[in-house]
């Protein structure tokens, strides 16, 4: 049940030019009971002296929910609306509001069927909760950024593909160098291509809009079941 949470900043890491991740320590209550998947609707408050109005904006939770005393998000701040300022300026030891947890049609179905996780942008970030939750035999993520410079969790995706036998994933840039050497294109392309057994596959898509109808109407054109298709937009 969704229920509002005081918390306190404890670290605040960029990651990219514009990407920011930031741990909540809970404080009141000290912990919560979330599912992978689910998110967070962050109560930002009004800017003093007259400045922006208050503002909620919904996050996804990118912490396992082994972890229940700190929550993790991930915020894209290039679009440097009221939400971009607050994370650029919040500061450890800074206290904040939330309801969580809320949503959850992320979540993974529990069902034998493989899993498809597909992302771009920060839309990653319920399917980081997810994976480092994961019980399920047979998981892929496909993840599509721009450039190199947009990178980030690598070296934990990566570490979690040597040590788990269930679990693969591609990283997929749309508009590299020409020194890049991994996986061009666009998601939807190399999920068609790589995915064979695809009416015994559940997909779970996060990120831009025009991706996640361009995956569901290909998905859909290929006969797969609607209820196995699940998405949630991230903007």
């Amino acid at each position: 049940m969704a229920q509002k949470l005081t918390l306190t900043v404890s670290q605040k890491i960029q990651l990219t030019p514009n990407i920011y991740e930031v741990h909540f320590q809970l404080v009141d209550p000290p912990t919560l009971d979330f599912k992978a998947g689910q998110n967070m609707m962050l109560m930002i408050p009004a800017s003093p002296a007259g400045g922006a109005p208050g503002v909620n904006r919904t996050m996804s939770i990118a912490s396992p929910p082994s972890m229940k005393s700190d929550l993790v998000m991930v915020h894209d701040v290039s679009p440097m609306g009221p939400g971009s300022k607050w994370t650029i300026g919040l500061k450890v030891g800074d206290t904040a509001t939330v309801v969580a947890p809320t949503g959850g049609v992320l979540s993974l179905l529990p069902t034998e069927k493989k899993k498809v996780l597909i992302a771009t942008g920060t839309g990653i970030a319920p399917f980081r909760s997810i994976l480092f939750d994961a019980r399920y035999a047979n998981i892929v993520l496909y993840w599509g950024l721009r450039h190199e410079e947009d990178i980030y969790w690598k070296a934990e995706f990566d570490t979690l593909a040597k040590t788990q036998s269930h679990f693969s994933w591609h990283l997929i840039l749309s508009k590299p160098t020409p020194t890049w050497q991994g996986e061009v294109g666009h998601v939807t392309e190399h999920v068609l291509s790589n995915e064979k057994d695809l009416m015994n596959s559940e997909f779970y898509l996060c990120g831009n809009k025009a991706m996640i109808e361009d995956v569901r109407m290909k998905l859909l054109e290929q006969n797969v079941p609607n209820e196995q298709i699940k998405s949630e937009l991230f903007f």
